[in-house]
């Protein structure tokens, strides 16, 4: 498979025992290998021939450049264009190639498990798939054809799935299509709202991940020639960053219609943005442009959450993009050890141990979260103190900061009201999470100023 690197407005369709650190991402080590035809009489080569890849779990260093393949040797398959998943709570990465799941161990880079994908309701393909980390549930969707007697043809449709990484069995959720395709710009999961994203080009569309409908369906707000690509979500500040990517035309007599004229791309500048999912509206971060000629669409998205930093491909170099500032923090060329490419990469860190503070309204269970009427927090953002007040017999709380780790534990005695100190905590984003006497637990946000 050659790399993909995209310059034009629409393209289609050694082991590692060490602990996990904010400067390594995860992604696929390729390589390509070739035969060639080679000149009987003078022994030039005619021709090359594309054999096979070879498919490695690789460790990609921010701070050196250095790709190392996690073990010794790889397997033939190629991989699809459909996303990647790095599950923080089994040690795995999992990604699709040849209509099967593969799932590989962090540790020892092995092959673990390989599933053949299957849909109970028609053959159908999953894609743009990835882990959520407040249910550990797959999430993509699953793309198949069904024949409308209507229309008297065969059309494609889309629905919000999720899918078994053991059994490669593919559950749909929504109970009807919510579209007909999707532009390969990137797809991200609100862990804390629970709604997967994806885009069509034009539109950026918000799926409820409880039962599949479309939550938010908002146009993307940009300008003539410009797009927004490669987005994913940061846990960190609970935010959608992508690419701005606008492409600089140029125009040219058409030599076929007579007073007609033909667009050319000169060039393509790529500057880092983040969107409002409810509204499409883009804010572009970069004051000037992170790089130029594109990004490779099979490269990834990542984001370091202990850094602020956004990672993207251009092919040669790995670029850091501050999501503070906007402006490039790091661009070096890939060093491979025993590889060409590094494809589908992503960060072990970012939304771990995230919780969903939204619940599910259609059935009112409240899945590791609760509606804000459980509890009221307040105020909200607070800087010195915060009190929390109930009709439910609450018997302590917690805090956490956005990364899952324990800030503060209170136990709670008084059912009408308690003032809990947060004088010690770092300006940010932190999860209050309370147990009633009954074992129920409920978590709201909380920004402290």
């Amino acid at each position: 498979m050659k790399k993909i690197l995209l310059s034009l407005s629409i393209l289609l369709t050694a082991n590692f025992a060490m602990a996990q650190t904010a400067n390594t991402i995860y992604g696929i080590a390729r390589q390509n290998y070739y035969s060639y035809v080679v000149n009987p009489f003078d022994s030039t080569i005619i021709s090359q021939v594309y054999d096979s890849t070879s498919i490695r779990l690789g460790l990609y260093n921010t701070i050196t450049g250095v790709v190392t393949p996690a073990s010794a040797t790889g397997f033939n398959d190629a991989i699809n264009l459909t996303g990647a998943a790095l599950n923080p709570y089994d040690n795995t990465y999992i990604f699709i190639g040849a209509s099967k799941m593969n799932t590989l161990d962090l540790s020892t880079g092995q092959l673990i498990n390989q599933a053949t994908l299957s849909n109970p309701n028609g053959a159908s393909y999953f894609d743009n798939f990835r882990f959520c980390n407040s249910d550990s549930a797959m999430y993509g969707l699953a793309r198949r054809n069904y024949f409308d007697s209507t229309l008297m043809m065969t059309v494609g449709a889309l629905y919000l799935a999720k899918a078994n990484t053991n059994t490669g069995v593919i559950t749909e959720i929504s109970p009807s299509s919510v579209g007909q395709g999707f532009a390969l710009a990137g797809s991200a999961i609100d862990p804390y709202q629970m709604v997967y994203y994806y885009s069509t080009g034009s539109n950026l569309i918000g799926l409820d991940m409880y039962n599949g409908s479309i939550y938010t369906n908002a146009t993307i707000g940009t300008v003539t020639n410009q797009y927004f690509d490669n987005f994913t979500y940061s846990c960190a500040d609970t935010a959608l960053y992508g690419l701005v990517r606008t492409n600089h035309i140029s125009y040219t007599p058409s030599p076929w219609v007579p007073g007609d004229s033909v667009a050319h791309v000169d060039s393509t500048t790529i500057k880092l943005g983040k969107i409002n999912p409810s509204t499409g509206a883009v804010t572009i971060i970069s004051p000037i442009a992170a790089s130029k000629g594109g990004y490779v669409l099979n490269g990834g998205a990542a984001i370091d959450p202990f850094t602020m930093t956004y990672y993207y491909s251009d092919g040669t170099n790995m670029i850091g993009v501050s999501m503070v500032t906007g402006l490039v923090t790091s661009n070096l060329p890939f060093i491979f050890n025993g590889a060409q490419y590094f494809d589908m990469f992503r960060n072990f860190d970012n939304c771990k141990e995230a919780v969903a503070i939204r619940s599910n309204s259609a059935t009112s269970v409240i899945e590791n979260a609760t509606a804000e009427n459980s509890f009221q927090l307040f105020p909200n953002p607070a800087q010195e103190e915060i009190n929390i007040s109930s009709k439910l017999n609450l018997q302590s709380a917690a805090i956490f900061d956005i990364t899952g780790k324990l800030q503060s534990a209170f136990t709670l005695t008084n059912k009408e009201k308690s003032t809990l100190n947060i004088s010690h905590l770092s300006p940010g984003i932190y999860l209050v999470k309370v147990t009633t006497t009954e074992n129920s637990t409920y978590t709201q946000k909380l920004i402290v100023e």
